[in-house]
């Protein structure tokens, strides 16, 4: 990956903090950043200095997979260590808060489409985490309604175990159904009318997302739908820094996918294209599609 020479405000201002909290950390980030010979001896002292005094660092090195850290984003608390104010204040950071907002603005309009042909409808929420976006556009247009029934679908109970509680304070855990599985896996009693996959598909290439989605339609109604993200190349255009960050700290290494690739993708997985839309940092492309 080609590195920009120059950092941005966000990142100078981290490597600044880091430098009077520890100075070989500030050291190691350049070097690494810029592709420069690091002693393991101080990477391994690095990393563990992470680990211990970052709390988005312990979780993402520990569980790449986890919720917790799209929740530390979608929190956005004050946090004491610079490494985990770095990540609330980048753009990278901003950006999967956005795509929230972004999605919980869609899913409404999506939701009526299906409401004006159905009495009743239901939505799966895949690798859904605690399923905060399902919880929150419920709660806020369907709270009492009977008309739909939700379920989200994730392999971390602990994670489903906070959707719980989060889907009780919000008035709408009589919507919601929690399962731990994995969704690959899941054979649903009843078929879903629309379905999420949000943030699942970014690390994966171009042939696992179809046969992702192959499975998926598996789960769909006949002309149900399916939404799905993916970052965009616009993230590592705009904020390498933390793609680097992400890469090194959590080996999570993204695969950038635009319109063009969303489209190849459903296709070849037997979908109708419908459309696709973006969050505002346009890091995140969303795209839907439906059974045939």
């Amino acid at each position: 990956m080609e590195k920009k020479s120059e950092f941005n405000g966000v990142v100078l201002q981290l490597l600044k903090e880091i430098e009077k909290e520890n100075p070989k950390f500030k050291e190691f980030l350049i070097k690494k950043y810029k592709g420069l010979p690091c002693y393991p001896k101080l990477e391994e002292a690095v990393y563990n200095y992470g680990i211990t005094h970052s709390k988005i660092f312990a979780v993402t090195t520990s569980n790449p997979g986890t919720s917790l850290l799209t929740e530390f984003l979608y929190e956005g608390k004050p946090q004491s260590f610079p490494l985990d104010r770095y990540f609330l204040n980048c753009k990278g950071g901003k950006a999967i808060k956005s795509r929230l907002i972004t999605i919980e603005k869609k899913l409404p309009f999506i939701i009526e489409e299906y409401l004006k042909k159905k009495k009743k409808i239901v939505i799966g929420n895949l690798g859904s985490g605690p399923g905060r976006d399902i919880i929150d556009v419920l709660a806020k247009y369907y709270r009492n309604t009977d008309k739909i029934k939700a379920i989200n679908i994730d392999r971390d109970k602990t994670s489903l175990d906070r959707g719980k509680r989060l889907a009780q304070i919000k008035g709408v855990a009589h919507l919601i159904e929690f399962v731990h599985a994995n969704f690959l896996r899941y054979k649903p009693k009843e078929k879903f009318d629309i379905a999420l996959l949000i943030g699942v598909l970014c690390p994966l290439n171009v042939p696992t997302c179809i046969k992702y989605l192959k499975r998926i339609k598996k789960l769909l109604k006949r002309g149900g739908c399916v939404i799905v993200s993916n970052t965009t190349r616009r993230m590592l255009e705009e904020d390498p820094f933390t793609c680097f960050l992400m890469k090194w700290g959590a080996n999570w290494e993204l695969v950038y996918k635009d319109e063009k690739d969303l489209k190849y993708i459903f296709e070849k997985a037997g979908y109708k294209w419908k459309e696709h839309f973006y969050e505002p940092y346009r890091f995140h492309i969303m795209g839907v599609g439906c059974t045939k």
